[in-house]
């Protein structure tokens, strides 16, 4: 019996010497507020201003927000500065998203697991048999490799997607995308979670305008509508799916995983 707890403590311990972490970090709260929020994750280093705890969250997770369900209200209000270190060596967009996972395990002391529930979703489907068009073709470049860097090519994104938002206008810019990452974004834009069900299994580029009751940008101030006939080619959302995108946004209940938040607490700072 000894030597069996014995295995299970070196196998923790295995365990917990594999969980990608920081070499250093710091946790601080922001004194100065204001709307920008910033996250850069140059090789080495991850830098988040000005940035709530849920955000935090929805990007470690690569979940979007209609699916993290409780939490006390502070994590979507209160700010932070989070700058840490690690080796270059070995890093990627996921192994950073483990990381900073990590760090808030450490010094929020957040808890959370996934669980299916029955509730209130949209369902992202094909329109049509043949969805392709002038704003959704097939990807131009091939961005199938772990950690394809995003860049901009006469005036087209590659491999990535840029989010942008003025006032109740947003455009969603992608390259190379997965329609599982866009429905991820997309998903930020409605109250509750949405599901691709559009069986659409490559890498595509794609162009949507929209008018927008939500903001995918943390900190944006809040959309407010557009006046009537300011721009007579912004649509909402489900509109401008169907006709851009040749995509359809429909209302229904179903399970979907949500991240259900167990327990945290303000951080401790250094």
């Amino acid at each position: 019996m000894k030597t069996v707890i014995g295995a299970f403590v070196v196998l923790a311990a295995m365990a917990a010497a594999q969980t990608p972490q920081f070499d250093v970090a710091s946790i601080k709260k922001n004194p100065l507020g204001g709307a920008r929020v910033s996250v850069e994750t140059p090789p080495g280093r991850f830098q988040a201003t000005n940035t709530p705890l849920r955000f935090l969250i929805r990007w470690s997770y690569r979940i979007a927000e209609p699916r993290i369900v409780g939490g006390p209200g502070w994590i979507g209000v209160d700010r932070f500065d989070v700058s840490a270190t690690a080796s270059v060596e070995g890093w990627s967009g996921e192994r950073t998203r483990q990381m900073v996972r990590t760090l808030l395990a450490d010094r929020f002391g957040l808890a959370a697991h996934m669980e299916t529930r029955e509730m209130p979703i949209f369902v992202l489907t094909v329109a049509k048999p043949d969805p392709f068009g002038q704003h959704l073709r097939p990807a131009a470049f091939d961005c199938s490799a772990p950690d394809t860097p995003s860049r901009m090519v006469a005036g087209k994104v590659q491999c990535g997607l840029l989010v942008s938002q003025n006032g109740g206008s947003a455009s969603l810019r992608g390259g190379g995308m997965t329609m599982a990452d866009f429905a991820r974004t997309l998903g930020e834009y409605v109250d509750r979670p949405l599901v691709d069900r559009t069986g659409l299994n490559g890498r595509y580029d794609l162009e949507l305008q929209f008018t927008a009751d939500r903001s995918a940008l943390v900190g944006a101030p809040p959309p407010g509508g557009l006046t009537a006939g300011a721009d007579s080619d912004l649509v909402p959302l489900p509109t401008a799916l169907r006709e851009q995108l040749g995509l359809r946004l429909d209302s229904e209940r179903g399970p979907v995983e949500v991240l259900v938040i167990d327990r945290v607490s303000p951080p401790t700072e250094n």
